[in-house]
């Protein structure tokens, strides 16, 4: 795997470092948030692992940033504390797991082999109901064997409720990714969520709301 590690202990970058490339992964280990975005726009990850407290740009925002253009690379942020507020800011904002320094490299491993287990195959085309299917990787909704012209928040909008299929998407991570760098417009999430389920019109619902969180798009087995 290609892991991107960011970690401002040097000792500590230096052991997790050493201990995934003796398992055979590729690491590419940084110190500090500014160099990291330079490297986050010009190469693909399998993986990142985060530090909270980095310089310059801190490991949420770095999240954040990540999650605007990527949201199924899995992501661990570590941490030398368990504050609510940024355990709760890290999920809201995307990431898949969350470590607590001190940890062992063993309890790193099975954290990243568990994600890892789960990594979404994205080149698939996503089969909806007998009559509508999405190919994810071109973005195209396809209905009865027709496709369905869907504006670009519509089209991002659905690929990420799909990446995160029967699973709900925050608000948060809604807005990140479907309005990407954006000044939002007047234009209420609930409203884009309403002008997507009218897209299918057969009748069945897909798309749920969960009040205060976000939502989800559910298919049935």
């Amino acid at each position: 795997m290609n892991i991107l590690l960011i970690e401002d202990d040097i000792t500590l970058n230096d052991t997790i470092a050493e201990y995934l490339k003796f398992k055979g992964d590729d690491i590419e280990s940084l110190e500090d948030g500014d160099k990291a975005i330079e490297i986050i726009d010009s190469k693909v990850f399998d993986l990142y692992i985060i530090d909270i407290n980095i310089p310059n740009i801190n490991g949420l925002d770095l999240l954040k940033y990540i999650r605007q253009k990527d949201t199924k690379t899995p992501i661990i942020i570590i941490t030398a504390s368990l504050e609510l507020e940024n355990f709760k800011t890290a999920y809201k904002s995307g990431c898949d797991d969350y470590i607590k320094k001190p940890f062992y490299l063993e309890e790193l491993d099975i954290r990243i082999n568990k994600l890892m287990s789960k990594k979404f195959d994205r080149n698939n085309i996503i089969k909806i109901s007998n009559s509508i299917s999405f190919d994810m990787e071109y973005e195209e909704l396809i209905v009865d064997g027709i496709i369905k012209r869907l504006r670009k928040k519509e089209r991002r909008l659905l690929s990420l409720l799909l990446q995160n299929v029967n699973n709900t998407v925050t608000n948060e991570m809604i807005e990140n990714y479907v309005w990407e760098n954006e000044i939002k417009e007047s234009y209420p999430i609930r409203q884009l969520i309403n002008d997507l389920r009218k897209v299918f019109d057969n009748g069945e619902k897909f798309i749920f709301m969960e009040r205060g969180l976000g939502y989800r798009f559910e298919i049935k087995d």
